[in-house]
């Protein structure tokens, strides 16, 4: 029987592909370097988020260099000529894409896991509300739950034939039955759990008293999740596209165009998941108060001072305030899980106290 034409090979550009790797692996370096940077400089303890973010860069890195090996061995953004479903078409530069295809999905499963989990601990240190802590106890499990169920369903996709993963389409087909599926619930749990971690903070921001402008842009703050939303979705997309053409795509187009989507949802997630954090050291670094004399000149903006910042509980506390909230915490007995200067600076209420005390009646 002959074979379907297949489509015209995309993702074969070796250049660009190496590119984007090292483009986004920067940006996202760089975003977990500001985070750490800043928690440095305003002398702030770090906290689990933070850990969990940094395995989480570390995860990308590996990914990273698998993509960019993929594509100096060949394995990667080099056509080959035919569909995976071909039994011709199994050579060397097949299997070798398919271990690496295989190494991103188990990898970038675990990273998303850590990813999703930093977000859900920097929310759980930043409300400090019982009842919303209860629910991201539950979420939290749940993202525990996911992530180790696909790692465990990508390892055991083919039961005790590892090997068919590797071989002719048909060992494929007889003894990985279930892949296609799993990868189908994957993607769309993915995105799944994207949209209710970024719907996390709406109900509490929504709920504390602030004018239409301020609420503006601290939703603006935590929103930056969006990023790591659309990603999700285009990966799923070409998860789809390419599950629906098997017979017509390229083998190694389809892994490749697999592979670097995933490498750029696992990098725009680091960066969303550090953006929330960043606001100080990028207010520090970027040239925002003259930005705003300008404006002010300019009769754009006659807010005050006070209200052109975001609410206190988006910012990092500097030390006089974090000594503050600490000797208060002291006071009423209550130690959280990462010590009064982890936990606790991170709370929303407290803060907010501490920062009017701080400031006095004129203030207010």
């Amino acid at each position: 029987m002959s074979q379907p034409q297949l489509s015209p090979p995309e993702y074969d550009s070796p250049g660009g592909l190496i590119a984007g790797s090292v483009i986004m692996w920067i940006i996202s370096t760089l975003c977990v370097g500001l985070r750490f940077y800043s928690k440095r400089w305003k002398r702030q303890g770090y906290i689990t988020a933070d850990w969990l973010i940094l395995v989480a860069a570390v995860f990308a890195t590996g990914m990273t260099v698998m993509e960019i090996y993929g594509v100096k061995e060949q394995a990667l953004g080099y056509p080959l000529g035919a569909s995976i479903e071909d039994p011709k078409a199994v050579n060397g530069r097949l299997n070798k894409a398919k271990h690496i295809e295989l190494s991103f999905l188990l990898l970038g499963i675990a990273t998303l896991g850590l990813i999703k989990l930093s977000v859900c601990f920097l929310f759980w240190h930043l409300f400090a509300r019982v009842v919303f802590r209860r629910f991201l106890m539950v979420w939290i499990a749940v993202i525990i739950v996911w992530t180790l169920s696909f790692v465990l369903a990508g390892l055991l996709e083919c039961g005790s034939h590892l090997k068919a993963l590797f071989g002719q389409p048909q060992a494929y087909l007889d003894h990985c039955g279930s892949a296609i599926p799993t990868g189908y619930a994957m993607v769309g749990s993915d995105v799944a759990t994207d949209f209710i971690t970024l719907l996390i903070p709406i109900p509490v921001i929504f709920s504390m008293k602030m004018d239409r402008r301020t609420r503006f842009l601290t939703l603006l703050t935590f929103m930056i999740g969006a990023l790591s939303v659309g990603a999700s979705i285009a990966k799923a997309y070409i998860y789809i596209k390419a599950s629906l053409g098997l017979w017509t795509s390229d083998a190694i187009s389809m892994l490749t165009g697999l592979s670097i989507w995933n490498l750029a949802e696992v990098h725009i997630g680091i960066v969303a998941a550090c953006g929330p954090t960043l606001r100080p050291i990028l207010a520090r670094i970027l040239p925002t108060e003259s930005l705003l004399s300008l404006m002010s000149l300019l009769g754009v903006s006659s807010n005050t001072s006070k209200q052109n910042e975001l609410p206190s509980f988006v910012k990092m506390p500097d030390a006089d305030s974090a000594e503050q909230l600490q000797a208060g915490v002291e006071k009423v007995g209550s130690k959280g899980a990462d010590g009064p200067r982890g936990v606790r600076q991170y709370e929303m209420e407290s803060w907010n106290d501490a920062e009017s005390e701080r400031r006095g009646p004129h203030h207010v």
